[in-house]
């Protein structure tokens, strides 16, 4: 009977796919998981294809760095699969870049785990992930069934969440009708789509729930931006034991739209008077003015009333009169005449005006409109741009930039001194010429579009041509044309500047930005095979030594478990020292980048002291934190932080004897954060302060015989704190201890730029 529940046990663990070309690493993972789970184990792609489709694993832990078929590839091909694209893939590799991050997560991989990996973190992350996938398969299941039910209203149909106003389901009427993808419209608050003020929101909400259901019009915008007005109904439900809204909406805007357009009728002819810029008057058959607008009083300087009172001859003495009797003299078809005249204002200055007249019907008799523009400003333009114009002819004159204007045919209609020097030849001799005639062969059709592009309206252009002067000399230039009408005419003005030096410096900038990235790749390339051929053989030193450490392999006498041990300790000190070495060459290659982000300084800086916890208490050392600002937040990297407070905090614990004290401080002033780490250690001689922070310095050979290390905690920090913007300090005595300061900007704007991203800007902005 026991036989048969253990039996029963087995068959109920998940399996696990384990797919590494490297037997030694696959044999260790199955120990690591078979007390758990049913490993099974594949070599090669294809292996764990096909081993995928006879067992169906529960989840999938995948190398990278296969043969023939690469980790990145088998992934692309069960995530494309729906049979098996829920199946979770844990990738593992002994080094993770950002890209090959980026790249793997493109292919679907749902996790990431680094060489050597820790058994405990392995089968959290696994249990994890299994279970979410059971979840997620009941949930499917679930949400089938009320999505059928939901669609089936033919109504415009919504979801609200009350307490947020997040959009929580929308049926496909709805999509429809807002013109959003379900996707977009549940990524909205009912307030995004409504017109409603946040006060009259709650208030809605607040009747709704009290009367558990609600009726109201408002308007609602669409995803084109139309304006759509709705009649509303709400009734609550209650759905995973969370009170929502469920919403009707109906379309009413027709009918809206049919009374609004009955109110603008009443009101469009009663403000058209008083809308015009122009100054309006009537007057009757006998001369005597009986209405105007108020551009009228503006333009003449006298309130309604006195104007009401006057003559138009008085307004428009002189010749007007003649125009005034022309108009009333002739028959019905005779036609509408403008003048341009002086005319006074009321308090005697002048000012030119436009005035045209046309006789109407008033009421039973005879009546005559008059229209009155007033032109100061467009004469005041019209002298500007004479003025311009001669200010534009000597500035075209006397320019270093070549400036010509060309026909639709892309002969040269007009030029000024700088294309004829530019091009070798005299001036007079450039008129009528063909500029294609001067362009190299591959840059004409480029000028051929530009050309029709600019004279067909569709914009102006700013191109770079290859040409060659009389002289028979190369040249690259730059031309910026743009649209004009010349003569009467369209035409092309094209402003022409001497790039030939320009071209010459961003070919040498570009040779420069090529070897940069060649050089880049062979470093990236280099990382990436040290560390995988290190890490890897490391892994099962350090991994097979635990194992036999804790007697998995079998029992241990004490010299082998003494001898394990060291083997396992000396494992990962070599681990530490190949990851400092390849974190210091990533940052001096200037090859990382900081993930900036805000945290708290506080919690960041408890976490590091909880990691050097262990260390502390085996020395007995006396360990106090005060923070003047709480809370204390910062806009940096979180992980670059950590790693400088747990370089100082493990340096001052290093060199603090027994029973000693450590202190930590951290304030802000201004934008400044400061924080101090201080010890009761051995201290440093006055004469090696500058020494402390160069990468692989021991002060003194007695100290590297008695302190472990390799020197690079010290180094990495002040990288840190450098690529931040901050800056690091110490002050030590011998025999008294050290202080170290760190100080940051509390908001860190930029992040280090590579080389080869120095050289794209130098190109760009050259």
């Amino acid at each position: 009977m026991a036989l048969k529940m253990v039996e029963l046990h087995v068959f109920e663990k998940s399996k696990v796919l384990i797919v590494d070309d490297e037997r030694d690493q696959v044999e260790l993972l199955c120990l690591q998981l078979e007390d758990e789970y049913l490993p099974i184990p594949a070599y090669s792609g294809k292996e764990a294809i096909e081993l995928v489709k006879a067992e169906l694993p529960g989840l999938i832990l995948l190398d990278l760095m296969l043969p023939e078929c690469d980790g990145y590839e088998i992934c692309r091909i069960l995530k494309n699969d729906p049979d098996y694209k829920f199946i979770p893939i844990i990738v593992i590799s002994g080094f993770f870049e950002k890209p090959n991050k980026l790249k793997a997560t493109r292919c679907g991989a749902d996790d990431f785990i680094q060489k050597p990996i820790d058994r405990f973190e392995l089968k959290t992350r696994i249990k994890s992930l299994i279970r979410i996938k059971k979840n997620y398969e009941a949930l499917q299941e679930s949400e089938s069934r009320y999505r059928q039910f939901f669609n089936n209203s033919p109504a415009v149909t919504l979801l609200v969440d009350p307490e947020s106003y997040r959009i929580v389901d929308a049926n496909d009427p709805a999509c429809a009708y807002y013109g959003y993808t379900y996707e977009e419209m549940t990524a909205k608050k009912i307030s995004d789509i409504n017109v409603f003020s946040e006060e009259k929101n709650k208030e809605i909400t607040r009747q709704v729930f009290l009367e558990k259901r609600g009726h109201f019009y408002s308007c609602h915008k669409l995803a084109s931006g139309e304006i759509r007005h709705v009649e509303v109904y709400i009734n609550t439900v209650n759905i995973r034991d969370k009170e929502l809204f469920f919403i009707n909406v109906y379309d009413i805007t027709a009918s809206k739209k049919a009374e609004r357009e009955l109110i603008e009728s009443e009101e469009k002819f009663k403000q058209v008077v008083e809308l015009s810029v122009d100054g309006i008057i009537i007057g009757t058959d006998s001369g005597k003015i009986v209405d105007c607008n108020g551009a009228a009083c503006r333009i003449f300087g006298y309130d309604k009333e006195e104007i009401l009172k006057l003559q138009v001859i008085d307004l428009f003495p002189g010749d007007l009169n003649i125009i005034a009797h022309d108009i009333t003299s002739c028959n019905k078809a005779a036609g509408e005449k403008t003048v341009e005249r002086i005319n006074q204002k009321k308090d005697g200055t002048s000012f030119p005006a436009e005035v045209a007249a046309r006789r109407v019907k008033l009421g039973n008799e005879e009546g005559l409109i008059v229209y009155v523009r007033d032109i100061t400003e467009r004469k005041k333009a019209e002298k500007a741009l004479k003025e311009s114009e001669e200010n534009f002819r000597t500035l075209v004159n006397n320019t270093l930039d070549g400036i010509l204007i060309l026909d639709f045919e892309g002969r040269v209609l007009a030029a000024n001194a700088a294309i004829g020097k530019m091009l070798g030849m005299e001036l007079e001799k450039v008129a009528g010429i063909d500029i294609m005639k001067y362009l190299a062969p591959e840059s004409v059709p480029v000028a051929v579009e530009d050309q029709i592009n600019v004279l067909n309206g569709r914009g102006g252009y700013l191109s770079v041509y290859k040409s060659t002067s009389c002289n028979g000399e190369p040249l690259w230039i730059e031309g910026l044309g743009t649209k004009i009408i010349y003569r009467g005419q369209p035409a092309n003005i094209v402003v022409i500047r001497d790039i030939t030096a320009r071209k010459k410096a961003e070919e040498a900038l570009i040779n420069a930005k090529t070897a940069a990235e060649a050089a880049n790749r062979t470093k990236s390339e280099f990382l990436t095979n040290m560390s995988h051929e290190l890490k890897t053989p490391l892994n099962s030193i350090i991994g097979f030594s635990d194992l036999l450490i804790e007697g998995i392999a079998g029992p241990l006498n004490e010299k082998q478990s003494r001898y394990a041990g060291f083997i396992s300790s000396n494992g990962k000190n070599l681990l530490n020292i190949i990851n400092g070495i390849l974190e210091l060459s990533k940052v001096e290659s200037e090859g990382d980048e900081l993930t900036l982000q805000e945290f708290s300084v506080n919690e960041s800086i408890n976490k590091s002291i909880s990691t050097a916890l262990p260390q502390i208490l085996k020395k007995n050392i006396k360990l106090n934190y005060n923070s003047d600002s709480d809370p204390l937040c910062i806009f940096a990297d979180e992980n670059k932080f950590r790693q400088i407070m747990e370089s100082l905090l493990n340096n001052a614990v290093k060199f603090t004897p027994e029973d000693g004290l450590i202190d930590i401080s951290s304030k802000q002033e201004g934008g400044i954060v400061t924080i101090k780490v201080k010890d009761t250690g051995i201290g440093i001689p006055e004469d090696s302060l500058d020494k402390i922070f160069k990468p692989f310095i021991q002060l003194e050979s007695s100290l590297s015989r008695t302190f472990e290390g390799t020197g690079l905690g010290l180094t990495l920090a002040k990288k840190y704190v450098e690529m931040h913007g901050g800056n690091i300090s110490v002050e030590s005595k011998t025999g008294k201890g050290s202080s170290f300061k760190v100080e940051l900007p509390v908001n860190r704007q930029k992040t280090v730029r590579t080389t080869i991203q120095k050289l794209d800007q130098q190109i760009v902005e050259s």
